[in-house]
């Protein structure tokens, strides 16, 4: 199996910040990207902009988290087939962070893993 059609583009870029809100709008007054949505699926609120097709995920660091990861948290690749993406990082020996894809509702999943450098990319199919 290839990975031919399997990855298809950028989902989003997810940033770091301290405070959302002042994120956000730092983010559509000063820069100009458009507000999406903010959400809190878990401990972390996360806050969706896009400037001229370009996505963002504001990732607010809970009070005395590090920045393990960088500033910028990870990269989203869509993916046509969210299992055989990663049935392709396992036979190729990439580094895994999660034994599954997780399930976000809606049929929409992802998936973390590290890229050579230890970078942390994420697979999202939605």
């Amino acid at each position: 199996m290839g990975q031919i059609n399997l990855f298809r583009g950028v989902e989003h870029i997810g940033i770091k910040t301290i405070n959302i809100d002042e994120g956000i709008q730092f983010y559509t007054k000063i820069l100009g990207f458009e507000f999406l949505h903010r959400k809190k699926p878990g401990l972390v609120e996360l806050a969706f902009l896009r400037l001229d097709g370009t996505v963002i995920e504001l990732v607010e660091m809970k009070e005395g988290d590090q920045f393990e990861d960088g500033v910028v948290n990870h990269l989203a690749l869509t993916v046509t087939d969210i299992e055989k993406a990663v049935d392709w990082l396992k036979e190729n020996q990439v580094t895994l962070l999660q034994d599954k894809p997780t399930a976000l509702g809606e049929e929409r999943y992802n998936f973390f893993f590290r890229g050579p450098s230890g970078e942390k990319l994420e697979l999202y199919q939605g």
